[in-house]
């Protein structure tokens, strides 16, 4: 049985201090709410996902050796206050203690866990702080998350603009290819919408629609309309065949039209008559 090797991608900021107290933890990942597995550093106040890709029939050469790759896992820093987003929405409707926002009812275990990450994230940038004597309250506020979410999309966008990053999508050619000259510009609007869907990757579904109507980009709505046509389109062909298949056709009753004898053949008919046939010659008598 051959070992299955896995290969890591790691950014040079994780990997300078080679004594570090990284460690892996999980947590639920903020749009899908399934656990993930992140690594974190206290020291460098740092969280990073840890994101794994399958490989299937892939390979890598080390001199003279050709050697099979069956999973490639890379490691992207992560903002958390994204890890955070899910528990202050839930929460959203009052004020309250921020150990009764950061709780996990089904994982008790990451209660801690996540109060300690907390103080990794400036709160502010997504909930209104409120101080009664000794307590502090927070609410999550959307108009804020939204202001804090824009400079991400924003730099996302030049970032991509910058590196000429093909974000049509309806092409076919990879980004790791050289840009032809002649290529079609993308414009800005395509360029914020490429930023916007992969900041969307980390951000749950209700604020996504806030935040594609905070930036002014319209809803893309044609695939949706040309799926739901080629639905329609594969019902009545389906409808159409059944019929053709199962309908009961009408029996044709075909009637024997006897030709018109003329008079040539009148003549031979009568001649006919009386005369035996040549086979008769050749029976044997009894």
């Amino acid at each position: 049985m051959s070992p299955i090797l896995i290969y890591f991608l790691v950014l040079d900021a994780l990997t300078k201090d080679e004594n570090a107290d990284r460690q892996l933890i999980k947590l639920r990942h903020p749009r899908t709410n399934e656990l993930a597995i992140f690594l974190y550093s206290e020291n460098d106040k740092t969280i990073a996902q840890m994101r794994s890709l399958p490989l299937s029939h892939r390979s890598f050469f080390k001199g003279n050796d050709v050697i099979p790759i069956d999973r490639i896992d890379f490691v992207t820093l992560v903002d958390p206050m994204f890890l955070f987003l899910p528990y202050f929405v839930k929460c959203s409707s009052m004020f309250c203690p921020l150990d009764q926002i950061l709780v996990d009812e089904s994982l008790p275990e990451l209660n801690n866990l996540l109060m300690k990450l907390s103080e990794l994230a400036n709160l502010k940038q997504i909930a209104a702080k409120k101080e009664v004597g000794d307590l502090i309250l927070w609410q999550y506020n959307e108009n804020k998350t939204l202001e804090w979410l824009m400079p991400k999309i924003e730099k996302v966008s030049k970032v991509l603009a910058a590196q000429q990053i093909n974000v049509n999508q309806n092409a076919a050619i990879s980004s790791s290819f050289k840009v032809c000259e002649t290529r079609l510009q993308a414009t800005d609007e395509q360029y914020k919408r490429y930023a916007y869907n992969i900041i969307s990757e980390y951000l749950h579904i209700d604020i996504q629609k806030s935040l594609l109507k905070h930036l002014g980009l319209p809803e893309i709505v044609e695939c949706n309309k040309r799926k739901a046509d080629e639905n329609k389109s594969d019902v009545i062909k389906k409808v159409k065949h059944k019929e053709v298949e199962y309908e009961e056709m009408p029996l044709q009753v075909i009637k024997n039209i006897t030709p018109k004898l003329t008079a040539k053949d009148k003549a031979l008919k009568k001649a006919a008559s009386g005369t035996k046939s040549i086979s008769s010659f050749f029976k044997k008598n009894v």
